[in-house]
């Protein structure tokens, strides 16, 4: 059964995946980052079950709100977590299809989506030329991408095509200049938090996005913050967002990132310190549009739907189910 399923150790996923086709970094344009690696894609597969994650997956869920029959793509899948909420929303008579970059990636979703509830499949490609034919889907996914491409207009295009009409696209991306933590040293903290940011094309994407979505003709409906935030004392299994970016992210890339070994050694030692005492505290934003396909893209841009809002108050979320 699925629980059984998701249970299942990836091992297997990765030692078959350790065989399968790498794309190159130079043939990525995608990612900066290659997760081809299968080391490096079993540590990005814990983190998309730390809390603050699993978190944002709920709200991408709710805005969305897929339904039975729909058939949905999410462009760079990753190991499959979130085609696996949406095979969940879509039924028996629904499809979801995924496409990354990385071959390791391909094989750890379609080993996690081998009992889905509904048609799944994955396969190796790119945002920037998509192998599906014009409005194919009712809706398209892209989550974390954009923020790794060298030409957004071009991707979103290329979302847009293969949407049907008044198809909806849903884009979570994480804004860097966001990141805030607890720090008596915010010269260093902000070296850090620019030497981080320079692994990303665009770490300051989602501002520019409404603009970007404009002019391909897909007006924002709603706009959505979710919190990544980590207070207190996170530990070291990679169970918060933040909390590894403040700690194993930094001490592993620091040097890569141009970053001086003694100031390394000092920020963690001040975030050690403060997580022994309670007083950790880090939080990034991300921000979930959700925009639809109208007309053509040279048609004038109607604005903004009346609909938008950013964190409402009041507003639970509703439940969609236990995540992974």
């Amino acid at each position: 059964n699925r629980k059984d399923m998701r249970a299942r150790p990836l091992a297997a996923a990765v030692a078959a995946a350790a065989g399968a086709v790498r794309i190159a970094h130079h043939q990525c344009a995608s990612l900066v980052t290659d997760w081809g690696d299968a080391k490096k894609a079993t540590a990005l597969e814990r983190n998309y079950k730390n809390r603050e994650v699993v978190q944002q997956r709920r709200e991408m869920l709710a805005l969305l709100a897929p339904t039975q029959g729909e058939r949905i793509l999410d462009i760079g899948c990753g190991p499959g977590f979130v085609m696996l909420d949406m095979a969940d929303a879509v039924g028996p008579s629904g499809c979801v299809e995924g496409v990354d970059p990385s071959g390791v990636m391909v094989e750890l979703a379609r080993m996690r989506l081998s009992n889905a509830p509904s048609s799944c499949s994955v396969c190796v490609g790119t945002v920037e030329a998509l192998p599906f034919p014009d409005a194919s889907f009712d809706a398209v996914v892209l989550c974390q991408v954009l923020l790794y491409v060298d030409d957004v207009p071009l991707a979103l295009r290329e979302a847009r095509r293969v949407l049907r009409p008044h198809g909806r696209l849903l884009v979570c991306e994480t804004d860097w200049d966001s990141l805030v933590v607890n720090t008596a040293d915010k010269a260093r903290f902000e070296r850090i938090r620019q030497a981080c940011s320079s692994t990303f094309v665009d770490a300051h994407l989602p501002p520019k996005l409404p603009g970007m979505l404009s002019r391909v003709s897909m007006p924002i409906s709603e706009v959505r913050t979710v919190p990544m935030v980590s207070v207190g004392s996170p530990d070291s299994s990679g169970s918060s967002f933040v909390g590894n970016w403040a700690f194993k992210v930094v001490a592993e890339k620091g040097r890569a990132f141009g970053l001086a070994e003694e100031e390394v050694r000092a920020w963690l030692d001040e975030q050690r310190a403060l997580a022994e005492d309670q007083a950790f505290f880090a939080c990034v934003h991300r921000f979930l549009f959700l925009a639809h396909k109208q007309g053509s893209i040279d048609a004038p841009y109607p604005g903004l739907a009346s609909h938008l809002f950013c964190c409402p108050p009041n507003e639970t979320p509703p439940t969609v189910g236990a995540l992974e």
